[in-house]
This record gives C-alpha cells, structure tokens and sequence, in this order.
C-alpha cells in the first residue's frame, strides 16, 4: 500500500478555479452565425455550364449547404434578401461569397437574434431533390428528415 503525504495531494480548489476559467474562455467565445461564407457550388460552373451560384438577388429560395468547413456548425446558407439587409449583398462578389454561418435552432434566441438579425425558421428540403435520392443514400443521410429548424433572413 502507498500512502501520499498530504503536501503532496493535489488540492480541489485549485483543480476548481482551472476548470471555472476554462469554461469561461470558451463562454466567451463569439458563435459565427451571421458571419459571411461561401457555398461549395461547382467551382466550374463557367466551363461546363452549370448555373452560377445563387446570391440574394438571384436565389428564389434558401440554400443551404450543411458539411461547410467555413462555419463552425458546418452550416451555410444563402437566403433571398433585398439591398437595404444586412444579408442583402454578397461580401466577395467575384468569388460568390454569399452565404452567412448558420446552424439548428429551436428559437431566435439561439441564432442571436439581436446582433444578427437572423431567425430561428423552418428550412424545408425540396421534394424533388428528395424524390430524386435512392432509399439507402435519404436513410443514410436523412432519415425521415425533410425539415428543420436553422438561424435564417426573416421572412
């Protein structure tokens, strides 16, 4: 049997107040929805003639792209929105970078609503992309989901 001198025990208090400045580190922390991103859209769509990347102006619906390395919750989209939002322009035009950070929700207060303007919303899957996937590829990726709720430009 070892016995460790009392010296020698590492103290809880300490440990404590490690542990407490830690968390609030990473409370600190800012979350980055809102922030500007770019869609993974085919990078040739000029060559092969694949239509050019939505923006605000051009896109009649949200999209949305989960798996984005831009975003911290791999979220991004890109919502139909006037000049005068926040939201309303692209922040690189040349490079199509139209989309902002997003991520699930289950209501504004989880999207910052207040400094980001943005919205916890519905975002529904279009049946057709839907009706296009095998059964194995939707159970894999999808499951029985065809909406959720995402950070989005109010409506």
């Amino acid at each position: 049997m070892v016995t460790i001198p009392y010296s020698m025990r590492p103290h809880a208090s300490g440990f404590l107040a490690a542990l407490a400045a830690a968390l609030a580190l990473g409370a600190c922390q800012d979350p980055d929805v809102g922030n500007p991103c770019k869609l993974g859209w085919n990078e040739t769509w000029q060559q092969d003639g694949t239509p050019p990347p939505p923006t605000p102006q051009t896109s009649a619906g949200d999209y949305f792209e989960s798996g984005n390395l831009g975003c911290d919750d791999l979220v991004c989209v890109v919502s139909p929105a006037g000049q005068d939002s926040r939201y309303g322009s692209c922040s690189d035009e040349e490079n199509f970078v139209c989309g902002y950070c997003s991520k699930p929700c289950v209501s504004n207060r989880d999207c910052f609503t207040e400094d980001t303007g943005l919205v916890c919303d519905l975002l529904l899957l279009d049946p057709q992309y839907l009706a296009s996937l095998d059964d194995a590829t939707r159970q894999r990726y999808l499951a029985d989901v065809a909406f959720s709720s995402y950070c989005v430009v109010p409506r």
